[in-house]
């Protein structure tokens, strides 16, 4: 996407820098989360079962944090920052039952503490998930005490009661199941009574659930509506009107634009893609001094980049 910086948009094009390495080799379940505003120093990143990570962007370093509770490293794995309690919420499979594990890292005190799982699970929760929080710190709309979840390639999701402690089956269910590349999105710079479902599964099928009347919109019809999302297309937030996608291991951006219904070609991610990985690998971060970057771990490696993709 061109970036206006006072010249013209043909000269401005966006700048993909190289960042420090991953310490550890990115493979399924790999997920990264940040605060959604993009302003704080670091990106909390997993990178194996007992290998959790900040990354912080004004010095381009790693630091090993606490260790999270038992989990099955693997597809299926959701993180997603709260910063009303300062806490990184994780969403991960268990390889027996309950096939589930839900825990929170508190940042300020570098602990973990287990919290309930879904219940009524046959198998491991995998294929991909996606963790979203209506957190009251970027919109007083929202409801500080709900987390949904996605994924397990099923119609079925799920609401957690952060005061208590327990999970319940939302109806009506999605509309297609939550398969690879699957992503929920509230859009609290943009409407707050929404939540945006990606479908992913090899498929561009959008859909919006309106939180005030539980009910689903039509898949909806952007323009143009040719590519597909499936394994390894990572999405992230501008906090504004855009949700931006990298596309499976292809290494092409795209971003919808919520206000237009249109999806625009966002930039190419430099140096080839490795294997295509389930797992979240997108942050938005916005400087003081106004620049918007996007963060990007690649699939099936240990480069970083970061783009500028505005400033205001």
């Amino acid at each position: 996407m061109p970036v206006t910086l006072g010249l013209k948009k043909g000269i401005d094009l966006p700048v993909f820098q190289w960042l420090r390495f991953l310490p550890v080799n990115s493979a399924a379940g790999a997920c990264m989360c940040c605060d959604e505003r993009g302003i704080d120093r670091y990106i909390y990143m997993l990178l194996g079962a007992s290998s959790f990570w900040r990354y912080d962007i004004w010095t381009d370093s790693y630091q090993q944090l606490a260790n999270p509770p038992t989990l099955s490293f693997a597809a299926g794995i959701s993180m997603v920052y709260d910063p009303s309690r300062g806490y990184v919420w994780l969403s991960a499979p268990l390889t027996s039952s309950p096939y589930h594990m839900f825990a929170y890292y508190d940042c300020a005190t570098n602990t973990w503490t287990s919290r309930a799982a879904v219940t009524g699970l046959g198998v491991a929760f995998g294929t991909d998930a996606s963790l979203c929080h209506t957190c009251t710190t970027y919109n007083a709309a929202g409801d500080d005490n709900a987390l949904y979840l996605i994924g397990n390639n099923l119609t079925t999701w799920y609401k957690f009661s952060v005061s208590g402690n327990s999970w319940t089956t939302i109806t009506p269910a999605l509309p297609a199941g939550a398969g690879a590349g699957c992503h929920l999105q509230w859009t609290w710079g943009y409407n707050t009574d929404r939540l945006y479902y990606f479908r992913g599964t090899a498929t561009g099928a959008l859909y919006y659930f309106t939180l005030s009347t539980t009910t689903w919109s039509a898949d909806i019809g952007y323009v143009p509506k040719t590519e597909t999302f499936t394994t390894g297309t990572c999405y992230c937030y501008d906090a504004s009107k855009r949700v931006y996608i990298g596309k499976d291991a292809t290494h092409r951006v795209f971003y919808y634009q919520l206000d237009e219904d249109k999806m625009y070609i966002g930039g190419m991610i430099p140096y080839v893609s490795g294997t295509a990985i389930v797992g979240d690998g997108f942050c938005y971060v916005k400087t003081p001094d106004g620049a918007d970057f996007l963060y990007y771990r690649r699939q099936t490696g240990t480069e970083m980049w970061r783009w500028l993709i505005g400033w205001y």
